[in-house]
């Protein structure tokens, strides 16, 4: 049942959060270093972030701390500006002065200042001390928003940047050029060729904005209402969250608000997000468009959702795909900034998934007939052999050891043939033996049988195969599906059986944290040639449960061959 909430304040998260919100949260130190910042005379302050990740929000309270100490403020969008602008440095400096003087409440004047003689920047210059600096006796504030908006115009970008880096080394020679406080704030590195003295982005103070910490995500939930949130599945939720995100404060808000506005549960809305009809669409659709638009940019992002490992990419590629916020940068390498992005331009870059959409929307007797028939057919031969027969576990109704490893023989040769990947889940319910002996075989038959009914669900595609392995043991096997896509199903698993809220009072044994049943899962894909031996993936599954054991347990552990 959804929980009741005090809607007054729930709006569809997009632009600036209110400043009265309980949904803004703050970064620390972040927004205490930018006030002490503008309270400098003379003082520059760098804000960078990818879109949506907050940067209007926080400026928008920087500019409230800059009015409660009473001071002015010019606020620059070149989002607002006319294309026309871009046709000379004049026309661009010119709009910036005139706007400037709108947002003093002055007059413009342009024409009393601006003399071609003398060119279009010394007239800016002198328009600013002897006119706008001079009308003012209190400190300004000016923030120029989007300013790498101007990088597609490279010369004229060149021009304005020297001239920005020229305003802001005059505060430190000119008592009346003090009196601002220059508020920058962008989405990706310059790439405009700039001389090192010339350049606004070697000075002031440079801020970043992160990502949304864990604990920054339990808050946000605490905002949002959600009474679930204090939980131990609610804490596995947006871990869910945050991992799936990676933070991102705009995902992880529109999740948030979802969460509130409808019946499904976290677990549905998460498993489906990067899917056509998921959440995210309109936001994942609009990124891939702009991939797709440049062919150089699309290479370079396929290049790192494909490495398993952080990788250098060429300079300008990085910085517009940092800029999109689809990277993380550490150091000169880079890698997909959160599961989301990957899985789903993974999915959608590349074309190996279009023959397995295809065979979802047949029946799951026609296709697995075919399935094995085609796996059955012999090279000298149109003959068939008779698809196995399935056989299940008497108690959890899924397939037996045993028939997993007929279906497993059949599928490899398969992979082999179509040179398709196959993946497996192998799953263990943590403290099984524990829970038996505290609780008694009765539930924990009841248990097993839970877990399969989970299992059941999530496995919905009529090629996948779930099968009872052994005690309190299951395997998934998952043909033409990569490591991503089984190591999203694995995750689904693990937050679906936490959600069951099977109650685990270990109360008398020490080291044992959780106070519901979880699952531990390893996982592993490849796509088999004819010299890779049949064991080699049923090894490498083992040893990825291990590690989950090892590690702690509750939680997916995955490995790529």
């Amino acid at each position: 049942m959804r929980p009741v909430l005090h809607n007054s304040f729930l709006e569809f998260p997009s632009g600036p959060i209110p400043l009265d919100s309980p949904l803004y949260i703050e970064r620390p130190p972040i927004e205490q270093v930018a006030y002490a910042e503008i309270e400098k005379p003379g003082s520059m302050l760098r804000i960078k972030a990818s879109r949506m990740m907050g940067k209007s929000s926080l400026l928008n309270r920087i500019l409230a701390h800059a009015e409660a100490q009473d001071y002015k403020k010019i606020c620059l969008d070149f989002q607002d500006a006319e294309t026309n602008i871009t046709d000379s440095l004049n026309h661009l400096l010119r709009w910036i002065a005139a706007s400037a003087s709108v947002e003093l409440g002055l007059k413009p004047c342009l024409d009393d200042y601006w003399d071609d003689g003398i060119g279009c920047k010394i007239s800016c210059n002198l328009y600013w001390q002897h006119y706008l600096l001079a009308h003012s006796d209190r400190p300004i504030v000016f923030t120029i928003s989007n300013i790498d908006w101007l990088f597609s115009y490279p010369k004229i970008a060149k021009e304005f940047l020297a001239l920005l880096r020229s305003w802001y080394e005059k505060t430190k020679q000119h008592s009346s050029w003090r009196k601002l406080r220059f508020v920058v704030v962008y989405s990706t590195d310059v790439y405009v060729p700039l001389d090192i003295n010339q350049s606004p982005f070697n000075v002031g103070l440079p801020l970043r904005l992160p990502r949304f910490t864990l604990e920054q995500v339990k808050t946000l939930a605490q905002g949002y209402k959600l009474i679930w949130a204090e939980s131990e599945v609610g804490q596995l939720r947006l871990g869910a969250l945050q991992e799936l995100t990676g933070g991102h404060p705009y995902l992880v808000n529109l999740a948030l608000y979802h969460f509130c506005q409808t019946d499904t549960s976290p677990e549905e809305l998460l498993q489906s997000s990067m899917t056509e009809g998921g959440i995210y669409v309109d936001h994942l659709r609009r990124l891939l468009y702009i991939i797709q638009s440049d062919p150089n940019l699309e290479d370079a992002f396929k290049q790192v959702i494909s490495s398993d490992a952080p990788m250098k990419l060429e300079a300008s590629s990085a910085y517009r795909l940092d800029g999109l916020g689809l990277i993380s940068l550490n150091g000169d390498r880079v890698v997909a900034s959160c599961d989301l992005y990957r899985l789903y331009f993974k999915e959608k870059l590349f074309s190996y998934r279009e023959v397995l959409i295809k065979l979802e929307h047949l029946s799951r007797s026609r296709f697995r007939f075919d399935l094995l028939a085609s796996s059955l057919r012999t090279p000298s031969s149109d003959t068939f052999a008779e698809p196995p027969v399935p056989q299940l576990d008497q108690l959890t109704q899924v397939s037996t050891r045993q028939h997993f490893d007929v279906i497993y023989a059949l599928e490899w040769k398969r992979a082999v043939r179509e040179q398709s990947p196959l993946a497996i889940v192998l799953i263990d319910i943590d403290y099984f033996k524990v829970y038996n002996d505290t609780y008694g075989q009765a539930e924990g038959d009841l248990c097993l049988q839970k877990v399969a009914s989970v299992l059941r669900e999530v496995i919905q595609r009529p090629a996948d195969l779930v099968a009872r392995y052994g005690g309190e043991e299951f395997v998934v096997l998952l043909p033409q599906t990569d490591l991503p896509g089984a190591t999203f199903v694995a995750e689904t698993i693990r937050l679906q059986i936490a959600a069951l809220e099977i109650a685990c009072d270990y109360s008398m044994v020490d080291g044992l944290p959780s106070p519901v049943l979880t699952v531990s899962a390893g996982v592993a894909a490849l796509t088999p040639d004819g010299s890779t031996p049949v064991t080699n993936l049923l090894d490498a599954v083992d040893r990825a449960l291990y590690q989950s054991k090892r590690q702690g347990r509750n939680r997916v552990t995955a490995i790529d061959l």
